[in-house]
């Protein structure tokens, strides 16, 4: 089992230096998941600020080298080895309904709040620490599904993020051709909703007529937490391809009235769940209007990513279509082709499926559209659902190449939201509400 034990290890370290830690456990033939659990415990009781970053930097270091069943290990031991006493809550509790005092509020407080926490707060002083705990959340949510009993540690880490990633801490910066090769090259990374097709594309994207602003953290300065690209016209676009396509305005003076949000990026997967995007909306939306007063229409080009798969498990159940109907909507997606889609039976069918997918089809009371639920979230107005909008594959195989505008009507957007906020109230267009079958 174990030549030596990790106590014994640390104490050698007050003479050897903890950067000498890694040296000491591979010469013991220390099992790996197992002795760094013990290390986090030692971790956890280290009072001096040094011994403490060192050891986390050793931590972190070989939690990297892990193999995905030696993270999960070390994940399962989170789970069951550094929990919240529950003994220990029950007596602050008991102490609390004793006493009923502000003191014993606090005891209960402290009692529930898992150590774990206090671990994760002592990894983050280790150099790259915040970066090493958002992909270790990553690693924990791709671990999941095998393992639901790790929702407690990937919930903890979810709460440190909220806190530390909250507006006071974010910047707001616009991203153009002066921009850092390494930002710029994130978001070639990072584009999911219209791939960038090499560096002409991206450069298409940064200029004059286009704008692409994004979040950062004071301790990941080039690395996007989230972006969103907006293009500058003078119409509510319906078709994206047309969109990022379109030729390059070279006048300079050109006064445009329109500003089309068409793609908004979260950039990583272990910060999913921590909400960034409806406050770099409205902070876009704020800069565009003291940068261009001649701007007055604020409206997004949005995907609808979950349409195709909602429309595979519930086609056979929804009474209102006709078999034939159902026949060529079930052979569209098959095969998504672009040619199928010139039926004009076809197209008055999907929209009308859509605007039912949009208004009507929930999921726990809210909209089962998540970029719907994103947009309506924040005030915006469902305003058109476009016909073959996005011809991509992509496109094709997630929405038949539909895709929506939702409208940010500065008038309207408090009361909008308010009503979301309240019973999940979806304000559209009567264009849109037409599209809904009888």
């Amino acid at each position: 089992m174990k030549a030596v034990s990790i106590k014994n290890l640390v104490k050698k370290l007050s003479n050897l230096g903890l950067e000498s830690l890694g040296n000491l456990y591979t010469k013991n033939n220390i099992p790996k998941t197992e002795q760094i659990g013990e290390l986090c415990n030692v971790l956890l009781s280290l009072k001096g600020e040094a011994s403490s970053i060192a050891l986390a930097e050793e931590i972190i270091s070989a939690y990297t080298k892990f193999s995905a069943e030696e993270k999960t290990e070390f994940f399962q031991y989170l789970e069951t080895g550094i929990g919240t006493d529950l003994n220990t809550i029950e007596l602050a509790i008991s102490e609390f309904l004793a006493n009923r005092t502000q003191d014993a509020v606090q005891a209960v407080h402290k009692a529930s709040e898992s150590p774990r926490l206090e671990l994760f707060r002592a990894l983050n002083m280790a150099s790259m620490g915040t970066q090493a705990l958002i992909s270790m959340r990553a690693d924990i949510i791709n671990a999941l599904p095998s393992n639901p009993g790790l929702s407690v540690v990937e919930n903890d880490l979810l709460d440190l993020f909220r806190s530390w990633f909250n507006r006071g801490f974010l910047e707001i910066r616009r991203i153009d051709w002066e921009t850092p090769a390494v930002v710029l090259e994130k978001l070639i990374e990072y584009e999911s909703v219209h791939e960038i097709m090499g560096w002409p594309d991206l450069r298409r994207r940064l200029e004059d007529d286009r704008r692409c602003f994004g979040f950062f953290h004071p301790v990941m300065p080039y690395e996007p937490l989230i972006f969103v690209e907006v293009a500058l016209t003078n119409e509510i676009s319906s078709n994206v391809s047309d969109l990022i396509k379109q030729e390059v305005n070279k006048n300079k003076n050109s006064s445009y009235n329109t500003a089309i949000f068409y793609s908004i990026n979260n950039c990583l997967k272990g910060l999913r769940g921590v909400s960034f995007g409806n406050l770099l909306i409205k902070q876009v939306v704020e800069q565009l209007e003291r940068e261009n007063s001649s701007i007055k229409t604020y409206s997004t080009l949005s995907p609808l990513p979950k349409f195709s798969s909602w429309l595979k498990t519930e086609l056979a159940n929804i009474n209102f279509l006709g078999t034939e109907s159902k026949d060529r909507i079930a052979a569209l997606l098959e095969k998504p082709v672009a040619d199928q889609l010139e039926n004009s039976e076809l197209k008055k069918d999907l929209l009308g499926l859509c605007a039912y997918y949009l208004l009507k089809v929930k999921s726990r009371g809210k909209p089962a559209c998540p970029v719907a639920r994103f947009h309506l979230g924040n005030g915006a107005t469902l305003g058109k659902i476009n016909w073959l909008a996005d011809e991509s594959e992509n496109g094709l195989n997630q929405s038949a190449g539909i895709m929506v505008n939702y409208i940010y009507d500065q008038s309207t957007l408090a009361h909008n939201h308010e009503r979301y906020g309240q019973e999940y109230a979806i304000v559209c267009s009567a264009d849109v509400r037409q599209l809904l079958p009888a």
